[in-house]
């Protein structure tokens, strides 16, 4: 049976959802979901219901129900974001907005059939050779569960893993403070300390006689490290901004890197040649807006290929495998994950790569992708560490707190501390703080009021990772970016609403001093301008020209920040001037306006500029582990995040083929 749901095809026989330009297939959870709110005919589907027939009447939890329904949602709005699909009633349940057409499918003749045959082959030929172009991969699950096992278990954290597989060695980093790292190598499981310093990435050799690090103790410097003689050399310098990670090329005399021109443009591949000093440009940086591009790479041990995952966006890669050194595209696949490391298996046949806390495998002939384990942390690196397909991974637990700063008594007391990463703190007066937290099933908008201690999740219809949001000025509705559109949350309808579309490209929202307008971000012009929506009219108009990021309205005066630029600005009477100065770039967001004065982000401290007398000052200075996101209250206390001391641990996982 295939139905039309305004803009989007089912079918149920290939469990696939079209539309005009793309297709999904559905997992069996949002595949049962859609059919029982099609079954509804409009009508309300009760979670009693879909506990019924989705879950045939098992015990599950409001969590597992919301995640079906956030991942239907997200589909349906990924292949049309311009139509609402899928119906929260408070209390009640579920249904299914658009009215639905059924067609049943025509029955097909000889002759047609007879045709398919050579159609499926030739379509078969063109997806190998392509790694199926532009087609989203769903994993298999892994038939027999895998069992890793721990390797160590330091105090702190273990970063940066690299490996020759050949010689069953691995090293990695392990921070001692901020600044300071000490340099581990494993061979033979035999774990020892090779040296300590401001060491920000390593590279161990395929033939574990080197490894290559960057030094930033004086500006950044890449340096080799000489095993056996424990010798340093310069290879050559570098600028902190670049932010280069390190991989050894095909010889011990050639080094594969990425970097970034400046922290405005995505990175880029490279190739070093210490025997003639050379540096070969391997792949272009992404056009402006990407601020990661190909940050994952990976050189084969047995072939000469390349792979290469660029970023595109929110569970958006691009895994690109390459003739090495040639740098001929071999093949290209989009997958709808947002990878985090990637490593090629002993073979050469297959990658395995890490989203989150999950490990997957993608093999390239069959273009299939297999989930191998599913973990409790996330996963910062993954390499192999021999060649019987056992794979060496750390996973990483990041905790943070949020914190009150009294202004008038000049005293810190947490809010929100617990063992869950919490972010991004908002807040415009007391009791009620928002934040984002993965404390709960997944990373989601939490707020607590401090007078009663109670916590509370607002269940938004996908999971809320690091989106940012703002609160209008009764904190009875939220503004936030998803997916490259612009939405609108109110608290007491508990209703979303798309109010920009991806054709716009926006990007930060903020309210502006009435909560008529909007005053967004979008790069549709070729540049970071900003702009207003009016919601009440829905008339959007451009508002600078010279360049914009994040602004806020006062008096009719806008105050921005710039992609590209230094500093808050104000527009006012079509007249561009700075107002402050000192801000740096990458401060695009960690700003506020609150009353008639600008606060700040700098050097870890929190400034504020008083915008009638035109004098700055020091507000407060945080904990060393402040992370640069905080807010301003109304009666100017400051609620922000603070980082505590990471944990993680080193694991082998045996991969079955």
């Amino acid at each position: 049976m295939r139905y039309e749901i305004a803009a989007i095809r089912f079918d149920t026989v290939n469990r696939t959802l079209t539309s005009s330009t793309d297709s999904i297939r559905l997992e069996p959870k949002p595949y049962l979901l859609l059919q029982t709110l099609i079954a509804a005919n409009g009508n309300v589907v009760s979670r009693d219901k879909l506990i019924a027939e989705v879950w045939q009447g098992r015990v599950v939890t409001e969590s597992a129900i919301n995640k079906a329904v956030s991942t239907l949602r997200q589909y349906m709005n990924k292949l049309d974001g311009k139509t609402e699909y899928i119906e929260t009633i408070p209390t009640l349940g579920y249904r299914l907005i658009p009215a639905v057409t059924s067609h049943t499918p025509a029955t097909i003749s000889k002759s047609s059939s007879r045709i398919a045959p050579l159609l499926g082959v030739s379509l078969l030929i063109t997806s190998v050779c392509a790694f199926i172009a532009y087609q989203f991969m769903q994993p298999e699950q892994n038939d027999e569960p895998l069992l890793p096992q721990k390797l160590t278990s330091q105090s702190g954290i273990e970063l940066q893993l690299s490996s020759a597989p050949q010689y069953k060695s691995f090293s990695y980093l392990h921070p001692t403070n901020t600044q300071q790292s000490e340099l581990w190598l494993n061979h033979s499981k035999q774990n020892r300390k090779l040296f300590s310093g401001n060491i920000s990435t390593q590279a161990l050799s395929s033939d574990a006689k080197h490894i290559a690090y960057i030094d930033d103790d004086n500006g950044c410097t890449v340096k080799q490290f000489d095993i056996a003689q424990a010798r340093h050399t310069t290879l050559f310098s570098c600028q902190p901004i670049e932010n280069i990670k390190l991989i050894w090329g095909a010889n011990p005399h050639e080094i594969i890197y990425r970097k970034r021109t400046n922290i405005h443009s995505g990175y880029g591949l490279y190739r070093f040649d210490s025997n003639t000093k050379q540096h070969i440009q391997l792949t272009l940086p992404p056009i402006s807006g990407n601020l990661r591009g190909d940050h994952l790479f990976s050189l084969s041990t047995t072939k000469d290929q390349l792979a290469a995952a660029r970023y595109l966006g929110e569970d958006k890669h691009e895994l690109t495998v390459y003739d090495y050194p040639s740098m001929s595209v071999k093949s290209t696949v989009k997958l709808p994950y947002n990878l985090t490391a990637l490593t090629w298996s002993a073979s050469g046949q297959s990658i395995y790569f890490s989203a989150g806390s999950s490990i997957y495998r993608a093999d390239i002939k069959s273009s299939k992708v297999k989930l191998l384990h599913k973990l409790t942390a996330p996963i910062e690196s993954l390499v192999l560490q021999d060649n019987n397909e056992t794979l060496l991974f750390n996973q990483y637990k990041l905790t943070s707190l949020i914190h009150l700063f009294d202004v008038s008594e000049q005293t810190f007391s947490p809010l929100v501390d617990n063992q869950a990463l919490n972010r991004l703190p908002r807040a415009n007066q007391m009791p009620q703080v928002w934040y984002i937290s993965d404390h709960g099933a997944h990373s989601a908008l939490w707020s607590i009021n401090t007078e009663t201690q109670q916590h509370t999740q607002v269940h938004l219809p996908h999971i809320f990772n690091f989106q940012r949001y703002q609160l209008n000025n009764d904190a009875s509705k939220i503004l936030f970016e998803y997916q490259d559109a612009i939405y609108q949350f109110a608290i007491n309808s508990q209703k979303t609403m798309q109010l920009i579309g991806t054709e716009l490209k926006p990007y930060v929202a903020n309210y502006s001093q009435d909560d008529h307008e909007i005053i967004y971000s979008s790069e549709r012009s070729g540049s970071w301008q900003l702009w207003s929506l009016n919601l009440i009219t829905n008339q959007h108009q451009q508002l600078t020209t010279q360049g914009g990021y994040s602004g806020y309205k006062l008096n009719n005066v806008l105050y921005f920040t710039k992609f590209t630029q230094p500093g808050i600005w104000q527009l006012e009477d079509g007249q561009e001037s700075v107002v402050v100065t000192d801000v740096p770039v990458r401060n695009w967001l960690n700003w506020r306006l609150r009353d008639n004065a600008l606060y700040y982000e700098k050097d870890k401290s929190i400034w504020r500029f008083d915008l009638k007398t035109k004098q700055k000052k020091l507000y407060f200075t945080p904990p060393q582990r402040f992370i640069g996101q905080f807010d301003i209250l109304q009666n100017g206390d400051v609620v922000f995040s603070e980082l505590k001391q990471p944990s993680g641990e080193l694991w082998q996982l045996a991969v079955k083929n």
